[in-house]
Protein backbone atom coordinates (compact mmCIF):
# COMPACT_ATOMS: atom_id res chain seq x y z
CA UNK A 1 0.00 0.00 0.00
CA UNK A 2 1.75 3.36 -1.14
CA UNK A 3 0.45 6.67 0.04
CA UNK A 4 -2.03 7.59 -2.41
CA UNK A 5 -4.00 4.44 -2.17
CA UNK A 6 -3.89 5.11 2.02
CA UNK A 7 -4.87 8.27 1.43
CA UNK A 8 -8.06 7.23 -0.86
CA UNK A 9 -8.72 4.22 1.53
CA UNK A 10 -9.27 6.61 4.65
CA UNK A 11 -11.20 9.14 2.58
CA UNK A 12 -13.51 6.17 1.66
CA UNK A 13 -13.49 4.85 5.44
CA UNK A 14 -14.48 8.37 6.55
CA UNK A 15 -17.22 8.61 4.04
CA UNK A 16 -18.51 4.60 5.10
CA UNK A 17 -18.15 6.37 9.17
CA UNK A 18 -20.38 9.18 8.00
CA UNK A 19 -22.80 7.49 6.11
CA UNK A 20 -23.81 4.71 8.72
CA UNK A 21 -23.36 7.21 11.71
CA UNK A 22 -20.62 5.46 13.79
CA UNK A 23 -17.86 7.34 15.45
CA UNK A 24 -16.76 9.92 15.24
CA UNK A 25 -13.27 8.35 15.49
CA UNK A 26 -10.05 9.62 16.41
CA UNK A 27 -7.09 7.81 16.33
CA UNK A 28 -3.30 7.43 16.28
CA UNK A 29 -1.70 5.88 13.74
CA UNK A 30 2.49 4.78 14.01
CA UNK A 31 4.32 2.43 11.54
CA UNK A 32 6.15 3.22 8.53
CA UNK A 33 2.66 3.96 6.86
CA UNK A 34 2.64 7.37 9.68
CA UNK A 35 6.28 8.35 8.22
CA UNK A 36 4.93 7.22 4.33
CA UNK A 37 2.08 9.37 4.80
CA UNK A 38 4.70 12.51 6.03
CA UNK A 39 6.76 11.81 3.49
CA UNK A 40 9.77 11.01 5.26
CA UNK A 41 10.36 7.28 3.97
CA UNK A 42 8.73 5.94 0.48
CA UNK A 43 8.60 2.58 1.39
CA UNK A 44 5.41 0.98 0.43
CA UNK A 45 3.56 -0.96 3.45
CA UNK A 46 1.31 -3.68 4.15
CA UNK A 47 -1.21 -1.77 6.72
CA UNK A 48 -1.79 0.95 8.54
CA UNK A 49 -0.82 0.41 12.27
CA UNK A 50 -3.59 2.30 14.80
CA UNK A 51 -2.04 2.67 18.14
CA UNK A 52 -5.27 4.27 20.15
CA UNK A 53 -7.73 5.87 20.84
CA UNK A 54 -7.82 10.07 21.69
CA UNK A 55 -10.36 11.10 23.93
CA UNK A 56 -11.09 13.68 26.48
CA UNK A 57 -10.52 13.88 29.80
CA UNK A 58 -10.42 16.61 32.52
CA UNK A 59 -10.36 19.12 29.04
CA UNK A 60 -7.37 17.19 27.61
CA UNK A 61 -6.86 14.58 24.79
CA UNK A 62 -5.10 11.58 26.08
CA UNK A 63 -4.40 8.56 24.15
CA UNK A 64 -6.03 5.56 25.12
CA UNK A 65 -5.52 1.78 24.64
CA UNK A 66 -8.96 0.51 23.36
CA UNK A 67 -9.21 0.91 19.64
CA UNK A 68 -11.66 0.00 17.47
CA UNK A 69 -15.65 -0.94 18.26
CA UNK A 70 -17.22 -3.88 16.23
CA UNK A 71 -18.72 -1.09 13.87
CA UNK A 72 -16.04 0.48 12.76
CA UNK A 73 -13.72 -3.02 12.40
CA UNK A 74 -17.09 -3.63 10.20
CA UNK A 75 -16.89 -0.62 8.24
CA UNK A 76 -12.44 -0.75 7.85
CA UNK A 77 -13.56 -4.63 6.71
CA UNK A 78 -16.15 -3.30 3.91
CA UNK A 79 -13.57 -0.53 2.51
CA UNK A 80 -10.90 -3.29 2.26
CA UNK A 81 -12.67 -5.23 0.01
CA UNK A 82 -13.87 -2.54 -1.85
CA UNK A 83 -9.99 -1.97 -2.16
CA UNK A 84 -8.79 -5.59 -2.82
CA UNK A 85 -6.62 -4.86 0.77
CA UNK A 86 -8.68 -7.62 3.21
CA UNK A 87 -10.03 -7.13 6.28
CA UNK A 88 -6.25 -6.10 7.63
CA UNK A 89 -5.42 -2.76 6.14
CA UNK A 90 -5.78 -1.13 9.33
CA UNK A 91 -4.06 -2.93 11.89
CA UNK A 92 -3.93 -2.89 15.93
CA UNK A 93 -1.29 -4.90 17.11
CA UNK A 94 1.03 -1.96 17.72
CA UNK A 95 -1.70 -1.44 20.90
CA UNK A 96 0.10 -3.46 22.80
CA UNK A 97 2.91 -0.87 23.21
CA UNK A 98 0.46 0.73 25.85
CA UNK A 99 1.46 -2.11 27.72
CA UNK A 100 5.13 -2.89 26.63
CA UNK A 101 6.07 0.91 27.67
CA UNK A 102 5.41 4.44 29.11
CA UNK A 103 4.50 5.42 25.90
CA UNK A 104 5.49 9.65 25.76
CA UNK A 105 3.01 12.27 26.79
CA UNK A 106 3.13 14.35 24.20
CA UNK A 107 2.42 11.92 21.32
CA UNK A 108 -1.10 13.57 20.89
CA UNK A 109 -0.02 16.89 20.63
CA UNK A 110 2.86 16.72 18.27
CA UNK A 111 1.13 14.29 15.56
CA UNK A 112 -0.31 15.79 12.67
CA UNK A 113 -3.89 15.72 12.38
CA UNK A 114 -5.70 14.80 9.35
CA UNK A 115 -9.55 14.97 8.78
CA UNK A 116 -11.12 12.44 6.42
CA UNK A 117 -14.55 13.50 6.84
CA UNK A 118 -16.50 14.65 10.01
CA UNK A 119 -16.13 11.64 12.05
CA UNK A 120 -12.52 10.19 11.28
CA UNK A 121 -9.63 11.71 12.56
CA UNK A 122 -6.00 10.41 12.40
CA UNK A 123 -2.83 11.55 13.89
CA UNK A 124 0.21 10.88 12.67
CA UNK A 125 3.21 10.32 14.89
CA UNK A 126 5.73 13.19 14.79
CA UNK A 127 9.05 12.31 13.64
CA UNK A 128 10.91 12.57 17.03
CA UNK A 129 8.24 9.97 18.20
CA UNK A 130 8.60 7.91 15.64
CA UNK A 131 12.28 7.44 15.43
CA UNK A 132 11.77 6.23 19.16
CA UNK A 133 9.15 3.96 18.20
CA UNK A 134 11.04 2.44 15.24
CA UNK A 135 14.06 2.03 17.44
CA UNK A 136 12.66 0.31 20.00
CA UNK A 137 10.61 -1.72 17.26
CA UNK A 138 14.27 -2.47 15.92
CA UNK A 139 15.11 -3.60 19.22
CA UNK A 140 12.92 -6.90 18.82
CA UNK A 141 13.01 -7.56 15.42
CA UNK A 142 15.56 -5.72 13.31
CA UNK A 143 14.28 -5.39 9.76
CA UNK A 144 12.52 -3.68 8.25
CA UNK A 145 12.60 -1.14 11.38
CA UNK A 146 16.35 -0.57 11.25
CA UNK A 147 15.79 0.46 7.21
CA UNK A 148 13.18 3.08 7.86
CA UNK A 149 15.53 4.07 10.59
CA UNK A 150 18.61 4.38 7.95
CA UNK A 151 16.14 5.87 5.51
CA UNK A 152 14.86 8.99 7.65
CA UNK A 153 18.37 9.85 8.27
CA UNK A 154 17.98 10.02 12.00
CA UNK A 155 20.46 12.79 13.55
CA UNK A 156 22.87 12.39 16.24
CA UNK A 157 20.34 14.27 18.32
CA UNK A 158 17.28 12.29 17.79
CA UNK A 159 19.38 8.76 17.98
CA UNK A 160 20.34 9.87 21.35
CA UNK A 161 16.86 10.81 22.74
CA UNK A 162 15.16 7.61 21.09
CA UNK A 163 17.94 5.51 22.53
CA UNK A 164 17.20 7.51 26.18
CA UNK A 165 14.01 7.03 25.96
CA UNK A 166 14.01 2.65 24.83
CA UNK A 167 16.63 2.58 28.14
CA UNK A 168 14.12 4.18 29.92
CA UNK A 169 11.36 1.45 29.06
CA UNK A 170 13.92 -1.00 29.95
CA UNK A 171 17.56 -0.44 30.66
CA UNK A 172 18.64 -4.16 29.79
CA UNK A 173 18.15 -3.71 25.81
CA UNK A 174 21.63 -1.97 26.20
CA UNK A 175 23.19 -3.92 24.26
CA UNK A 176 20.84 -4.56 21.22
CA UNK A 177 20.75 -0.37 21.28
CA UNK A 178 24.06 -0.08 21.04
CA UNK A 179 23.63 -2.60 17.75
CA UNK A 180 21.30 -0.63 16.36
CA UNK A 181 22.77 2.87 17.07
CA UNK A 182 25.86 0.85 14.92
CA UNK A 183 22.85 -0.05 11.76
CA UNK A 184 22.21 3.35 11.73
CA UNK A 185 25.40 5.23 11.33
CA UNK A 186 26.12 6.14 14.82
CA UNK A 187 28.41 4.04 16.06
CA UNK A 188 30.43 6.84 17.72
CA UNK A 189 26.76 7.49 20.25
CA UNK A 190 26.85 3.91 20.72
CA UNK A 191 30.40 3.52 21.94
CA UNK A 192 29.57 6.69 24.50
CA UNK A 193 26.34 5.12 25.62
CA UNK A 194 28.83 1.97 26.17
CA UNK A 195 31.35 3.63 28.62
CA UNK A 196 28.65 5.57 30.36
CA UNK A 197 26.73 2.42 31.09
CA UNK A 198 29.81 0.19 32.27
Amino acid sequence: MDSRKAEDMLSALGDVLEEQGIGPVDIVVCGAMALLLQGIIDRPTRDIDGLGLVVEEDGSLVLRKPLVSKEFKAAVERVGSLFNEGKHWFSTPAISLHDDTELPADLVDRAQVRRYGTRLTIRLCSRPHMVCLKMWAAIARGEPDIGDLVAMKVSREEAEAAAAWCLEQDSGVLPEILAVLKEVGHGDLAERLDRDNR
